[in-house]
């Protein structure tokens, strides 16, 4: 996996840098008005990051210990993503994402730790807090600012699947978080301004919460689970031709599920910076 996104982020750096002589190709803004709209977008991106937050996992009686991802050894976040995108007309677009999260680690614990009811010795442990999220909403260009500058509108809804687990000894104990998580309304915005005609600035921010609310499920009594996102992105993009671009830059991700009953109280934190990689195809 590591190679894979290593790859992709190389392909997009020498991608950016044109060729000597090359002939500059219109951007989708200064394409022909004669040649016809594309009408779907498909993407694929590549993430590696630098994750900080927390894991805690109690069951009835048995407070959990609050364990860093730093103390689990998850040091590397890596992610791919994958979208498309259907434009219902020029301003309006409908798309639907993918992510797939990989946060995985192994430490050795100088001490004894509670996760989900059960004690890990001091010794080695593995960590698996993968989680995927699904996203679908709806896109329009707000308006055109700055001569070519374009703000896009988002608002939607994503659903994350999270089961987190540590192994010890070839036994694994795992919280599966995606049993109480719930869609979470997410607003956005993004900004996108060229500075020549392949050569480009993109600029996203995106949120949403979910207040205390009854997941409609029980387990010890009523669960009541709040939840929270927030991403950030500055990217660099380049049109390869009028409908094959790539872009590189800095990702921001937020995420934390709190979930609580009579017997559970268990949260799951990650703040997570880093570096994206993205290629795009229009037609």
């Amino acid at each position: 996996m590591r190679r894979m996104i290593g790859t992709m982020l190389a392909l997009v750096l020498t991608t950016c840098l044109p060729a000597p002589g090359a002939a500059q190709a219109p951007t989708i803004l200064q394409q022909s008005a004669t040649a016809p709209a594309p009408r779907w977008e498909v993407s694929l991106e590549g993430r590696v990051g630098f994750p900080t937050g927390y894991i805690r996992v109690s069951e009835t009686v048995n407070h959990g210990t609050r364990l860093r991802l730093s103390d689990l050894g998850v040091d590397v976040s890596e992610a791919v993503e994958a979208g498309v995108a259907f434009w219902l007309t020029p301003r309006d677009a409908v798309r639907a994402t993918y992510l797939y999260y990989f946060l995985r680690g192994s430490a050795t614990l100088d001490r004894s730790i509670a996760y989900d009811g059960q004690e890990y010795a001091a010794g080695a442990v593995d960590t698996n807090a993968d989680f995927s999220r699904i996203s679908l909403a709806y896109e329009r260009l707000l308006t055109t600012v700055l001569d070519h500058g374009r703000l896009i509108g988002s608002a939607g809804l994503t659903y994350v699947l999270l089961n987190a687990g540590l192994t010890q000894h070839g036994k694994t104990k795992a919280e599966d978080f995606y049993l109480q998580e719930m869609p979470v309304p997410i607003l956005g915005l993004r900004f996108d301004y060229p500075l020549t005609q392949r050569l480009g600035l993109r600029a996203s921010v995106a949120g949403g919460l979910l207040p205390k609310v009854d997941s409609l499920r029980t387990e010890g009594g009523t669960v009541y689970t709040w939840q929270s996102h927030a991403d950030a992105g500055l990217a660099v993009t380049y049109a390869v031709t009028p409908r094959l671009g790539v872009e590189a830059g800095y990702q921001y991700t937020y995420f934390h599920q709190h979930e609580k009953s009579h017997e559970d109280n268990n949260v799951f934190e990650l703040i997570d910076h880093g570096l994206r990689a993205r290629l795009t195809l229009r037609f």
